[in-house]
């Protein structure tokens, strides 16, 4: 991933915050949706509803095809309901637990892939 650890540091906090942003709202867009039980009110609720789920199931795709540990990191920090710390991820969620330098990593190539796949960035290959 030659272009991902080319980049400078602006660049990268760039992207970071992008796709931030995106799995921020992924996570507001998924309380949103409501559960089978609730009533749907009007046709504009209708039309709401559908766009989150649009906007939820494009996420879940791009971060499905990233590598096990990428992926792995990304559900338990950004996509879960619950908000979780990135220390509690690296130390309590990974098994065996890993170093802080090494979450730093996995979550930098992880995001760079996902602003490729979501249309940030271009592809270098």
């Amino acid at each position: 991933m030659k272009g991902a650890d080319a980049l400078h540091k602006g660049e990268r906090k760039a992207i970071l915050q992008f796709v931030e942003s995106l799995l921020e709202r992924y996570r507001l867009c998924k309380y949103l949706i409501p559960d089978d039980g609730q009533s749907i009110r009007s046709n504009y609720d209708i039309e709401l509803l559908e766009k989150h789920r649009t906007f939820c199931r494009k996420i879940e795709q791009a971060v499905s095809q990233l590598p096990d540990r990428e992926q792995f990191l990304i559900k338990e920090r950004y996509l879960g309901i619950i908000y979780i710390t990135y220390y509690r991820v690296y130390r309590d969620r990974f098994d065996p637990p890993i170093s802080e330098g090494t979450y730093t990593k996995v979550r930098w190539r992880a995001m760079y892939k996902l602003a490729v796949m979501l249309g940030m960035l271009e592809s270098d290959c």
